[in-house]
């Protein structure tokens, strides 16, 4: 009678212990099926291209990492495989907040983020809202990133650095060197931020600012400000058109017979649609966080993957949207839970090689010495001319194979 008394207390005893505290063995918890990530791009309107290039990116990462078995998490203690929910922003902000609140319902634990100027600022408040982490290209805008967000971060350039590409023609031999500067600067929040930096740096590279206009989004005749650029003596252009804008300019320069030296254009050289000029987009300048010709660890496969999966070769903003689904995978892994403030706070603390080179943040969310590349396009390819003072361990380690700055030939020469 005493033994099984003793043997009872005994049961009991275990019961209780795993029951109030006992140390749960890894793995023992359920695991969700998939890990959810939202991904809100514009499939439609002005930025329905880039929207579905960063699904094309966002594809090619899901398919790999699935592959593998999916995401190791350590709270489980298993790998869980990833599921991306798209939704259409179109190309509209208020849009991007409503789509992020469903996202946000559906019960996903991270957003993978697009491309436009408007989707990523009236996104920031509301993953801020919602206390969901945005990781995407986003876009060249400085002033999102003054507002105090914890939980957006990009992967793209930003403005305060667009001035590199006047530090870059101030190193060129003096009695080449062009000097006069036209500024054509869209009415949009990061162009206005850019225009403001360009500024800056003409005024301390000792360059002339000869012509300075600002015109509306939509503007399709650039022809008075060109002709007034060209009489100004401009030699060096500064822009920041949309995707379809760059080419309509470029044909237009063409057709006025405007010979600037330096023809230099953020945003719109990045899109599929520049390669459409073919030898028109001869010497046109840009600077980028990422290039299809970068020699980071699996850029090349990348590239090769990209072009068999989808015809072409990647554009240039299909790679800082691959870089995101990078950046988001390694903070998952490091956080070890899909809660998401850990993955926030994994986020934050990222030091990680990609394919566009090391990626950490400021507390800001914006990247800490983000690769900046200043690149030509020629012979319908782009080629690194120019990087950050920071990039420059790249070129000595042969990520980057750096040409050599061009200055454009009139177009009667071409």
């Amino acid at each position: 009678m005493e033994k099984k008394l003793v043997t009872l207390v005994g049961c009991l005893c275990l019961i209780l212990t795993l029951a109030l505290g006992a140390p749960k063995m890894a793995g023992a918890k359920g695991a969700p099926d998939t890990i959810k990530v939202s991904s809100v791009l514009s499939f439609g309107g002005m930025f329905a291209g880039l929207g579905k290039m960063c699904k094309n990116s966002y594809e090619l990462w899901l398919e790999k990492v699935n592959a593998k078995g999916g995401i190791y998490v350590k709270e489980y203690g298993k790998k869980i495989p990833v599921e991306i929910k798209y939704y259409d922003d179109e190309s509209n902000g208020a849009r991007t907040q409503f789509q992020l609140d469903v996202a946000n319902n559906w019960g996903a634990v991270a957003n993978l983020g697009g491309i436009g100027c408007s989707s990523f600022e009236m996104g920031t408040p509301m993953a801020q809202k919602n206390k969901l982490v945005w990781i995407g290209p986003g876009c060249g805008g400085w002033m999102p990133h003054q507002l105090g967000n914890k939980w957006m971060f990009n992967t793209l350039e930003k403005t305060k650095d667009f001035g590199l590409i006047l530090e870059a023609i101030s190193k060129m031999p003096e009695a080449t060197r062009p000097k006069k500067v036209a500024i054509f600067e869209i009415n949009q929040l990061d162009c206005n931020e850019a225009a403001l930096f360009w500024r800056a740096a003409a005024k301390m590279h000792d360059f002339e600012v000869v012509y300075d206009n600002k015109y509306a989004a939509g503007t399709k005749d650039f022809s008075a400000m060109i002709t007034a650029a060209k009489g100004a003596g401009a030699d060096i252009l500064l822009s920041y058109p949309t995707p379809v804008g760059g080419p309509t300019i470029i044909k237009q320069m063409k057709m006025l017979d405007w010979n600037p030296k330096v023809i230099y254009m953020s945003r719109a050289p990045m899109t599929p649609k520049f390669s459409d000029l073919g030898r028109l987009s001869d010497y046109v300048t840009c600077i980028s966080s990422w290039l299809p010709g970068l020699n980071f660890p699996g850029n090349q496969e990348f590239v090769q993957e990209y072009t068999k999966e989808y015809g072409s070769t990647p554009a240039v903003l299909a790679g800082p949207a691959y870089v995101a689904a990078q950046v988001l995978e390694d903070a998952i892994t490091r956080a070890g839970s899909l809660d998401r403030k850990a993955i926030r706070d994994a986020m934050a603390a990222s030091n990680l090689m990609t394919i566009g080179g090391v990626v950490k943040y400021m507390p800001n969310g914006a990247r800490d010495e983000c690769g900046l590349y200043v690149f030509q396009w020629y012979d319908n390819k782009t080629k690194v001319v120019e990087t950050a003072e920071w990039c420059k361990p790249y070129v000595d380690k042969g990520y980057i194979d750096l040409g050599q700055f061009k200055l454009a030939k009139p177009w009667s020469e071409r």
